[in-house]
């Protein structure tokens, strides 16, 4: 061997000995990333209609919370006035739909229906914000504008909307009915919606009402109370707020639900009993 081939060997050593100890240095000073499992994740639906009894229970199945007591402690309790104990309910969320709500009553009204995604160790409230913050995302610039020249307040299209959706079905029956209450409304009447007193009496699976339970002491029973109910009974989906916002004009003064949804309007009282003798 030549003595530049020695030269040019022994550089070659040298060289692979600077390389191997480089990157042997590099792989111990820059582990390599590995990426993290990602997070378990839930699959969460809030049906329209629901009101917080169902949508506490259905978080308690889902292993969100372990008790209902544990969301009625960020939401309150269903038909509650906390006028009468003084307390006062955290604010969840800065959305301005909320910004609406009385400290006296709950969030009934403000989870809105939907689909969502979770984590699945997500905490009460954080499943609780979203819903609150997807409320105040259906609510659009022109809506907000539309509800300030209606005259109504954010708080009672909310209250009116809960109740289109627990007595009717379609989004036509929903703005006549609208129509409807908004005049009984106005006219200081009793709106005798028997969805109310269900929701004061917490009963389900039945669509009309006894006599005791529209005797049932409730500022919820618009039986007793004239005037819309102190707050929502359910939380109401998109269609019932637009129907709220934008009733149908029309000549009627009283409606019935039948057990197959079918809706019977009436222009008099006559006409109304006579509705009801049919069913």
């Amino acid at each position: 061997m030549s003595f530049n081939q020695k030269i040019i060997y022994t550089s070659l050593i040298i060289l692979t000995l600077i390389f191997g100890s480089t990157a042997w240095y590099y792989k111990k000073t820059h582990p390599q990333y590995i990426p993290l499992p990602p997070k378990p994740e839930l699959t969460l639906t809030i049906i329209p209609g629901w009101n917080l009894r169902q949508v506490a229970e259905y978080l308690v199945k889902q292993g969100i919370a372990s008790s209902t007591d544990d969301v009625y402690k960020l939401t309150g309790k269903p038909a509650a006035d906390y006028r009468r104990t003084g307390d006062l309910l955290p604010r969840m969320s800065t959305a301005s739909i909320v910004s609406y709500r009385p400290d006296y009553v709950s969030y009934e009204g403000y989870l809105a229906p939907e689909t969502y995604r979770v984590f699945k160790n997500a905490s009460i409230l954080d499943v609780l914000r979203k819903l609150i913050e997807q409320r105040d995302r259906e609510i659009t610039a022109q809506m907000w504008q539309d509800i300030e020249k209606s005259g109504r307040s954010p708080y009672e299209i909310i209250i009116m909307a809960s109740i289109l959706e627990k007595e009717v079905q379609s989004a036509d029956d929903k703005a006549k009915v609208a129509d409807i209450l908004w005049k009984r409304f106005d006219k200081n009447w009793a709106l005798q919606v028997d969805s109310s007193v269900h929701y004061a009496v917490d009963k389900t699976g039945d669509v009309f009402t006894t006599g005791k339970e529209r005797g049932f002491d409730s500022l919820w029973n618009t039986y007793k109370y004239p005037g819309l109910p102190l707050g929502p009974i359910a939380n109401p989906g998109l269609a019932s707020i637009k129907a709220a916002i934008y009733p149908e004009k029309n000549a009627y003064w009283y409606f019935l639900t039948g057990k197959d949804g079918t809706v019977y309007y009436a222009k008099s009282l006559e006409e109304h009993n006579y509705n009801k003798k049919r069913l």
